[in-house]
């Protein structure tokens, strides 16, 4: 089955639920931005462990088993939504957060989580497991570079992308 790339319609205030297990942040991340762009598909931790891959993909013993989200693009290519991936820098993820919802994970942080957006603070995020590492719903530089390196996976708003040129 094919899906056709369609202007998705984007949630920033979609709730975020804690995660009950300590390894699904990734699943939780997933399902959440699911449900802020409308896709009726794995919206839950669980529906959306199941859809990552349990064991290959994501599992108990040590979450998603692929750092850089490629599986998690993959996720939302097959949902339709046009995903990609890349370890960015503060100012390349807070430009892209400006712009576009994306998922992100912190190697040093061994998490997962949604972001809404940015702001004056920094990133806002949907952290399914708030104050992990003394970060709630907000990542500021600082926290940034205390826990990184970074893999991000951006989705485009087709409406929005590419962003509009600088003046």
């Amino acid at each position: 089955m094919s899906h056709s790339i369609q202007p998705l319609v984007y949630n920033a205030g979609e709730p975020q639920y804690e995660q009950t297990a300590d390894w699904t942040c990734a699943a939780c991340s997933l399902a959440w931005l699911n449900r802020a762009l409308g896709i009726q598909h794995a919206t839950d931790e669980f529906s959306a462990a199941e859809y990552i891959g349990i064991p290959d993909h994501i599992n108990s013993l040590y979450g998603l088993m692929d750092a850089s989200g490629s599986r998690l693009v993959q996720c939302f290519r097959e949902q339709g939504a046009p995903a990609f991936a890349l370890w960015p820098s503060w100012a390349q993820v807070f430009e892209l957060a400006s712009y576009m919802p994306l998922l992100l994970g912190g190697v040093g942080w061994y998490h997962w989580v949604g972001v809404r957006g940015a702001n004056m603070e920094g990133l806002a995020l949907a952290n399914s497991a708030p104050g992990w590492q003394d970060v709630y719903q907000q990542l500021n530089e600082w926290q940034w570079h205390s826990l990184g390196p970074w893999a991000a996976v951006p989705v485009p708003l087709l409406h929005n992308f590419p962003p509009p040129p600088s003046s």
